[in-house]
């Protein structure tokens, strides 16, 4: 189940005023959430109850009774990671229809937070910044990595000159050969992995500017970041693997990759008309 008080964190930048109050106060006496109606909670909070309802809404909640639920988790479910409670994946008795169901709802739910967390003038610095960089290099690892080589992928379709890596010692080597005037994108999802927070330093030291794709908050990549472009906190601690924040990292690369071109449609799209005719040419007949 998610956190109550990780979702507020993760939105309450992107607040209203009156909704900020709410998010701020709850975040300062998490106890509020369980035993006031939404009326008492605006009245300690000197907001409205719309201002209360807006923000449960921006987090992707259906309403102010499930912002109760995840608090009333957070403050009197078991703390212990060693008891983690088991996730969908991992309850045998379930059958496909059931898990297939579950799944398309937790992915609704994730991109719902997604769209709560999008800041646009945040996005429009990322796609100029990109644009005018001299050269661009891309970091990630594990499912992150699959999200990073997408995103180059899509910036070299459009004639941008972006490098990528699966092998982390040249992603280190990349981030080295960077120089001022240059970008740095670093996608993961904790923003604690050792080798793309290396390729970060590096990338920082050589001048370049850095754009993480990571959760918000205190996580190093994002405290190290000029720009983030945040993805939801969706995972839970035991997991088979990282399907829901690949699916909103995925996500949250269309929306920056769509702004990039709709930005700048007369230098984007004839070349991506080009490698689709280049790449989809029928094959000739060989001698």
């Amino acid at each position: 189940m998610t956190s109550g008080v990780a979702l507020l964190r993760e939105i309450v930048d992107s607040c209203t005023d009156a909704e900020k109050k709410a998010a701020e106060y709850l975040l300062a006496e998490p106890k509020t959430a369980v035993f006031c109606t939404v009326a008492e909670l605006a009245r300690r909070a000197d907001t409205s109850a719309p201002a209360v309802v807006r923000l449960c809404k921006r987090a992707g909640l259906s309403g102010y009774r499930e912002l109760q639920l995840l608090f009333a988790h957070d403050l009197y479910a078991p703390a212990s990671p060693e008891e983690p409670a088991p996730d969908f994946e991992l309850d045998s008795s379930r059958s496909v229809e059931e898990i297939a169901s579950d799944l398309v709802e937790r992915s609704r739910k994730s991109f719902d937070r997604v769209l709560a967390l999008v800041k646009p003038q945040v996005y429009e610095e990322v796609a100029d910044a990109i644009v005018s960089a001299r050269a661009i290099a891309v970091f990630g690892l594990a499912s992150s990595g699959l999200v990073a080589s997408d995103l180059a992928q899509k910036l070299v379709r459009v004639g941008l000159a972006c490098s990528f890596s699966f092998d982390s010692a040249v992603q280190v080597s990349a981030a080295c050969g960077l120089r001022a005037g240059d970008l740095a994108i670093a996608v993961s999802y904790s923003g604690r992995t050792p080798s793309v927070l290396q390729c970060a330093r590096e990338a920082k030291a050589s001048g370049a500017r850095l754009v993480a794709i990571t959760t918000p908050g205190s996580n190093p990549l994002a405290r190290m970041a000029d720009l983030v472009l945040p993805t939801p906190a969706t995972e839970s601690f035991f997991r088979l693997d990282a399907s829901l924040s690949r699916a909103t990292q995925f996500l949250v690369v269309d929306i920056l990759y769509s702004t990039l071109v709709s930005r700048n449609i007369e230098m984007a799209m004839p070349r991506i008309e080009r490698s689709m005719r280049a790449t989809h040419l029928p094959e000739r007949s060989g001698k």
